[in-house]
């Protein structure tokens, strides 16, 4: 049995672990983000080092517009040092072993395609509601990257939300939602503590409601420009199956009110949650190998 390394690049933590070529988590743990690539390297190295396994190779998890052929990142992200360097290239260099790395919200949409909710499916879309609004496109099982390494970017989207607010469709992240929150109560909230006082709080009540709406909206936008057999969410809210019916409800009713959709979205959540990174990269590595 072949065991991995691998690593997803965050930018407030690193998360790692050992995992078997069936996928298979045998090690997990994480490390707060280094200040620096030198420091981050460093801290992998120490890492490898530590285990007894013998690697196959190294898999990564990162941010950014990743050139899975070059081992470039570009675009931007939370962690602006590794956007120029040749990240596998070095890697290989230090730890002496094959690497691959893939982007972060492809990677989970691959762990789904591999061994979660799309298993049984070729083409699905993956939307990741975090501090951002990230996704994937998956046709025929492999991700759909685009001319320019964009393609899934949905959070870039322009949308004009349920209140006629211009903007992009960023605007339903986990993050903009609870700072929208934020500021009407005039304290901090998080994302959490929001969905448990939904039916506590009108200010909170009125604004998941829009938030709701305007899910709806892009989600019922992404099928038709599509047309995917589901669409799977990720990130946080997606381990809390009460969010997902609700999604689901919001997207029936706004396709019941449209005379010309006949679709109805097929809305999951996804198997893994926040180690469905780590599952990815290593499919990523083993497709790529």
């Amino acid at each position: 049995m072949k065991n991995y390394l691998v690593f997803d690049f965050g930018g407030t933590s690193i998360k790692y672990g050992v995992l078997s070529e069936n996928g298979d988590i045998l090690k997990h743990s994480s490390f707060n983000t280094p200040n620096s690539l030198e420091a981050l390297y460093s801290e992998i190295f120490k890492i490898k080092n530590s285990y007894d396994y013998k690697f196959s190779g190294v898999a990564l998890s990162c941010p950014g517009a990743v050139n899975t052929d070059t081992g470039f990142i570009a675009g931007v992200s939370a962690l602006p040092y590794i956007h120029g360097p040749n990240i596998k290239k070095e890697l290989e260099e230090l730890l002496e072993l094959e690497v691959h790395l893939e982007n972060d919200a492809n990677c989970a949409a691959l762990a789904e395609v591999w061994l979660g909710e799309a298993q049984f499916n070729d083409d699905v879309v993956f939307i990741v509601l975090g501090t951002g609004v990230g996704g994937a496109i998956v046709k025929n099982k492999q991700i759909h990257k685009g001319k320019n390494l964009q393609a899934g970017e949905f959070g870039i989207m322009y949308f004009e939300s349920e209140k006629g607010v211009p903007g992009t469709w960023g605007s339903v992240s986990i993050g903009q939602l609870t700072s929208r929150v934020s500021k009407k109560l005039n304290r901090d909230i998080n994302g959490v503590e929001l969905f448990n006082l939904v039916n506590k709080n009108e200010i909170i009540s009125n604004e998941v409601k829009n938030w709701y709406s305007d899910l709806a909206k892009g989600i019922l936008s992404i099928q038709y420009v599509y047309d995917p057999e589901k669409i799977i969410i990720g990130g946080g809210v997606s381990a809390d199956q009460n969010i997902i019916n609700n999604i689901q409800a919001s997207v029936t009713n706004l396709v019941d009110k449209i005379d010309s959709a006949t679709i109805y979205p097929e809305i999951k959540s996804c198997k893994f949650n926040n180690n469905s990174n780590l599952i990815g990269a290593l499919y990523n590595f083993l497709q790529n190998c």
